[in-house]
């Protein structure tokens, strides 16, 4: 299952076992953080991710985010970014653009600064101040796309004093894996 979803993320199985192993780990990361990102973008008509498998009970491949070693796989990192009570995420394109969102999923009210900027030329696309009422989620803007086009979105911001750090990969699959691991340090 793991190759048929780098498989579909990649367009290829590499050759490589260090390739196979970090391409189906980015596969894994991606996947879990676009379903946590999805439902919080989905306020009110969805409600929930419910993690079954968190960590391996024997060592195995598995979609575990914590190996049986108690290592902890790139989707934990990922995962544990966008389940902050407050997150800038990037919705999926609609009509050549893509929302960009703060969610507070905290009982209290949220204020900061955002930044989105693309991670290839370092433009910054969107910037500003914001305050989300608490348990709400706050559009504040939108960034044009091509369907077309394989693009890496950063994203900062503060909340109440402290700073998060998020991302999107903008674009259909196949994606490069190549490619992914220049943006994979950024």
């Amino acid at each position: 299952m793991l190759a048929d979803e780098e498989k579909e993320f990649f367009g290829e199985t590499p050759g490589k076992l260090e390739d196979f192993i970090l391409s189906t780990q980015i596969t894994m990361a991606e996947g879990k953080k676009f379903f946590v990102e999805m439902t919080r973008l989905n306020k009110w008509r969805s409600t929930g991710v419910i993690w079954w498998n968190i960590m391996d009970g024997w060592p195995q491949l598995s979609d575990a985010v914590v190996d049986y070693y108690f290592n902890k796989k790139l989707a934990y990192y990922y995962i544990r970014r966008v389940q902050q009570p407050v997150c800038v995420m990037v919705d999926e394109p609609k009509d050549w653009h893509c929302r960009v969102v703060v969610g507070n999923d905290s009982r209290e009210d949220a204020r900061g600064h955002y930044r989105v900027w693309e991670g290839e030329s370092g433009k910054t696309l969107l910037e500003g101040d914001y305050v989300a009422k608490a348990n709400e989620n706050l559009e504040v803007g939108s960034i044009p796309v091509f369907h077309s086009g394989k693009r890496l979105f950063l994203m900062e911001w503060t909340a109440n004093g402290k700073r998060y750090v998020n991302h999107y990969v903008q674009g259909m699959p196949p994606f490069s894996l190549e490619q992914y691991k220049v943006w994979l340090p950024k």
